[in-house]
């Protein structure tokens, strides 16, 4: 039951949290969505986070049978979960295996149904079935360690009924397993921002490789503030991805005002050549308006040199500067800023994942080691026997 009960408080981290949602398109962060529950929402999980009782199988079963409300395909496989679990307590194997078979296959629930599916099977003296379900759920979810745990009791189950040939090639498995995984943590350890990923871009699963595992972990750790991290991871993201949006189109509008302006380039150097050739022949008449003030033709010869000096101005205004059009040079700067501020949240919010794998790296590794020596330990028992 406390597997059922973090797998709950697990899945809603991760699909009911508001820092799974999208920044909106100017790129701000935004963490103001509500987690949204209805009463029966409410009502279910205080029922699943308490000690199971029959008491509470009425309002399991309307849980399931009422108009479906927003959260309701999520926490009604955990419904079904929990009225399979009190079953198997109470030895109703028919019921528990009703309810299981409505779970849905890809739901995150899925591992814990067919778990409990097996064991329904070993209640009812099928071990058969029971083992072909173990060897199933370790081939679906490798990762899980609950499921690669099933390989080892159904290898038990072999032995202690003599049967060698067929208990054997499932220790082995479970032997596997166990490597596969411990090898796939130390890759984890050694290279954390491998994590990165499946935490922004991931929707909850049912744990098929060890980093779902290892993500599910962390994140029913309420000490490890790892969902805190991955709303902060996932937002900052997310503004980044709008960001190099917006600086593709700063950058085309940079590259058009650079077009422009080369394209008026010829014309500026040349209006600029006659600005000042015209500026040098105003300086020229006015030394010699200075020495015969009283010349005419030398005055009415400055004022026109004045006038067209006047129209240069305006048409080299017209043309443009060199530099970037205000507007353009503001834009720039704030990317900068921007860029700056959200590669620096995003870094804080890996720090925090790397704190929260560091934490519950070695726990995850210890249940494998020691899943290991019990798979050793029959092997060895089971060897011993026909030895």
């Amino acid at each position: 039951m406390r597997a059922i009960n973090l797998a709950v408080f697990c899945l809603l981290g991760i699909l009911l949290t508001p820092g799974l949602q999208a920044a909106p398109a100017d790129c701000r962060e935004d963490s103001s969505h509500p987690l949204i529950l209805s009463n029966q929402d409410q009502q279910l999980l205080e029922i699943l986070g308490g000690h199971a009782s029959n008491s509470h199988t009425p309002a399991l079963i309307r849980y399931n049978d009422q108009s479906p409300g927003i959260n309701q395909p999520i926490l009604g496989n955990y419904a079904r979960l929990r009225l399979a679990a009190m079953a198997l307590r109470d030895g109703d194997t028919e019921f528990a295996r009703q309810q299981l078979s409505q779970v849905e296959q890809n739901s995150p629930a899925a591992v814990d149904a067919a778990l409990l599916l097996a064991e329904s099977y070993r209640r009812d003296g099928d071990r058969e079935r029971a083992r072909t379900w173990f060897v199933r759920i370790a081939a679906r979810f490798p990762g899980n360690p609950r499921a690669v745990s099933g390989l080892v009791l159904a290898g038990d189950d072999w032995r202690k009924q003599g049967a060698i040939e067929q208990a054997l090639p499932v220790y082995n498995l479970a032997l596997n397993k166990v490597a596969e995984n411990m090898k796939a943590l130390q890759t984890l350890a050694d290279e954390p921002d491998r994590l990165y990923r499946s935490l922004t871009n991931s929707v909850a699963g049912n744990s098929t490789t060890v980093m779902d595992q290892l993500v599910l972990a962390m994140i029913r750790d309420r000490d490890s503030q790892v969902l805190d991290a991955t709303g902060k991871l996932i937002n900052a993201s997310n503004v980044r991805k709008c960001l190099r949006e917006q600086e593709k189109n700063l950058h085309n509008a940079i590259q058009h005002a650079t077009a422009r302006d080369l394209s008026n380039g010829a014309f500026r150097t040349a209006a600029n050549m006659e600005k000042t050739a015209t500026e040098q022949e105003i300086a020229d008449l006015q030394r010699v308006l200075a020495n015969a003030p009283d010349a005419e033709d030398f005055r009415a010869r400055l004022a026109d040199a004045r006038d067209r000096l006047k129209r240069i101005e305006d048409r080299l205004e017209r043309l443009g500067s060199t530099a970037l059009p205000p507007a353009l040079e503001k834009r720039k700067k704030q990317m900068q800023k921007d860029k700056q501020r959200v590669e620096t949240e995003i870094e804080d919010a890996r720090q925090q994942v790397r704190q929260a794998l560091k934490a519950q790296l070695p726990e995850l590794q210890r249940f494998y080691r020691n899943l290991a020596g019990e798979a050793q330990l029959g092997k060895a028992q089971l060897l011993q026997a026909r030895g």
